[in-house]
Parts: structure tokens; sequence; C-alpha cells
């Protein structure tokens, strides 16, 4: 089954797992940057995920329980748009460093896949 549609079927939780780690990222630093928006809005688009929703993830977080893939692939994909967030400003904030690595152990994923895609973000952006 194919990750998206996983997230718009969301019948265990994956979608809203996601979208709640992105925003607990976007904001690790204190504060919600508009590019970090922008991007959480796209990726939450993609996944099917409407802006109601989005606001009430992002203003009830602790509503929803944290939810991993099941496939690798799925989890490496997920990790790839926490970066994704953490570096949309060209600047990585070391709580959203860290937090992204938090999230990647519960995800049964390496930290140091982590530092492989920044490395890899910064790479494309030169």
């Amino acid at each position: 089954m194919d990750l998206l549609k996983i997230f718009k079927t969301d019948h265990n939780g994956i979608r809203r797992s996601h979208i709640k780690n992105l925003i607990t990222v976007a904001m690790a630093d204190g504060k919600l940057e508009p590019d970090e928006w922008e991007l959480l809005i796209s990726i939450a688009v993609q996944l099917g995920v409407s802006r109601e929703e989005i606001e009430r993830i992002k203003n009830h977080p602790e509503q929803v329980t944290f939810v991993p893939p099941r496939k690798y692939e799925d989890k490496v994909e997920q990790i790839q748009d926490l970066v994704a967030i953490m570096t949309v400003d060209d600047h990585i904030n070391s709580k959203e460093l860290e937090l992204c690595k938090k999230i990647s152990l519960k995800l049964d994923i390496l930290p140091q896949m982590v530092d492989e895609i920044v490395s890899s973000q910064f790479l494309k952006k030169q």
C-alpha cells in the first residue's frame, strides 16, 4: 500500500500523528515561521488533510496519539518531511534538530538518518 493511501484513509491515525510531529518540530524554537507554516500546509494538502484539521491538531496536540507507519520507507518519508520543515528557512535550530532525532528514534530509525537527510537537503539547495 502506498503512503498516500495510508494517510488519506488514516484509520489508525498515522496522518494526524505525522502532522502533529511536523507542527511540533516547526514550533520547537518557540515560533511558527511563515515558511514553516506554508510547507506544513503543502505537505498536509498532499496527504489529504484539511486546514481545519491542521488547526485542530495545532491547537490540541494532546488529542493526537503517536502512531508510526509500519513500512520502513514510510518512516523515512516522515523523517524527510520533518527535516524539510526544520531546514525550510536555511537555518537549523538545535531544538528542532534534537526533536527530529527523538522522533526518528520513536519511528525506529537511527538519528544518524536525520543528519544524512539534512546533509542531502543542503547539497540540493546549493
